[in-house]
């Protein structure tokens, strides 16, 4: 019985170290033949698709350049994951990387050395990918050189195992992939959702494939959120539990502002404030276009008002791609309505703002809590001014583009902020028994 035991452990080991070796192998990738366009142009492109899909994880909470973040909205179980340092410092950065090395990354999640990485290999188009590239290669403050050492990922036993059965190179070409033509098209949305990922982190799996199954976009994948708790992602179709009734306008407030109808977009969600109208409706019309799929995802987010879950026009079959899809008419769901029941009477100034029961109320302690991935943000932030802070709260990101703060400006008034402001320089979500 114990050599079987004993048999049964080297065997687990053995297949564990085997994986776990798959994961650090050097891969024959081939390098994409793709070199950086820095035409305007491509900057503008560039620095909205980057902000969108790599922003996010490689800009940790105190930087504001990409230097590498910890990634901890993963789960606690798949070891220490660190994304990397994308500066263009020469050494701790990609300053000494060609462009076709960083081209196997992004299409590939091969890393320079050879790794498959845990990051999703983009379909992102090759014009796309060379506005990407002209991005990581401009001035721009966000991948100025910082000499900050990003550390290396390293997997727990059983995160290994998870990443060797579902790590593989996605079967992209190197060159010749397409960017469809923009416009409020399937063919547009169904390229951009998958460019940003939307599928990755709103799919219950950590197999990027599984994106284009029967759960795709259907919400449930588990995240830490910014308090430390256990997140899940939300139901993208339009089924009564996930966007039905969700206008377009709904839709770009969320994505955009963080402002969902009746509710605050949590991270690690992150803010697409580069993407344009035409963007964020070939999205829209493309998350319209898959079959409905119920999937209560519990905490995932409020339910909408009983009145404003009846279905969505019919929408063009994604059969038709290439086709320019009609608005349609969507029933609103008053997103402006339910987001004042989240916050106090705003139109006027108030003697009697509670600023720290409003601070909850906006989702704030999320992030800013004591113990929360933002709290020495607003520590830091009790320097400022009144005045400046409450710009601040109502605009964020007026001061910075990328942020994931939500914009307030539409909740609460110039008054109330200054209310705000002054609890914070008080002491603020630090000072609460």
């Amino acid at each position: 019985m114990r050599r079987q035991l004993l048999s049964t452990v080297y065997g687990t080991l053995l297949v564990g170290s085997a994986l776990l070796s798959g994961c650090a192998s050097v891969s024959r990738t081939a390098y994409p033949p793709i070199q950086a366009d820095t035409s305007p142009e491509a900057l503008a492109r560039g620095e909205s698709l980057f902000r969108g899909a790599c922003e996010g994880c490689h800009r940790g909470p105190d930087s504001q350049r990409v230097t590498g973040a910890p990634m901890k909205d993963a789960p606690g179980w798949l070891g220490s994951l660190h994304t990397a340092n994308l500066t263009a410092h020469p050494t701790a950065g990609i300053g000494s990387a060609k462009d076709e090395e960083l081209a196997r990354v992004i299409r590939y999640g091969v890393s320079r050395d050879g790794r498959v990485v845990p990051m999703p290999g983009s379909p992102m188009g090759d014009k796309d990918l060379a506005a990407v590239l002209g991005f990581l290669r401009s001035q721009h403050p966000l991948v100025e050189a910082d000499a900050t050492v990003a550390p290396r990922t390293k997997f727990s036993f059983l995160g290994g195992l998870a990443w060797g059965l579902v790590s593989k190179v996605p079967d992209h070409p190197a060159s010749g992939i397409p960017v469809p033509a923009k416009g409020p098209t399937l063919e547009y949305g169904r390229y951009m959702a998958h460019v940003l990922d939307c599928g990755g982190c709103h799919t219950d799996s950590l197999d990027p494939e599984d994106a284009h199954g029967p759960k795709g976009f259907s919400g449930g994948r588990e995240f830490l959120g910014a308090d430390g708790h256990p997140i899940r992602s939300s139901n993208l179709t339009f089924d009564a539990t996930g966007l039905q009734g969700w206008s377009f306008e709904d839709f770009t407030r969320a994505v955009r502002d963080g402002l969902a109808p009746g509710a605050i977009v949590r991270y690690p969600m992150p803010r697409y404030r580069g993407a344009d109208d035409v963007d964020l409706k070939a999205v829209y019309e493309y998350l319209r276009s898959l079959p409905p799929r119920r999937h209560e995802v519990p905490g995932a987010r409020p339910r909408t008002a009983p009145e404003a879950l009846a279905p969505s026009a019919p929408v063009t079959p994604a059969s038709v791609s290439t086709r320019a899809v009609e608005p349609g008419t969507p029933v609103r769901t008053s997103a402006a309505a339910q987001l004042a029941t989240l916050v106090l009477a705003q139109a006027e100034p108030r003697k009697d703002v509670d600023p720290a029961a409003l601070f909850a109320r906006l989702g704030c302690t999320l992030c800013h809590a004591p113990g929360a991935r933002y709290h020495e943000r607003i520590v830091q932030a009790a320097g400022k001014s009144e005045q400046d802070l409450a710009k601040w709260i109502r605009n964020p990101e007026q001061f910075v583009p990328g942020t994931t703060m939500p914009t307030y400006a539409s909740l609460v008034d110039e008054p109330t902020a200054l209310a705000l402001a002054r609890w914070i320089k008080s002491g603020g979500p630090a000072a609460r028994k």
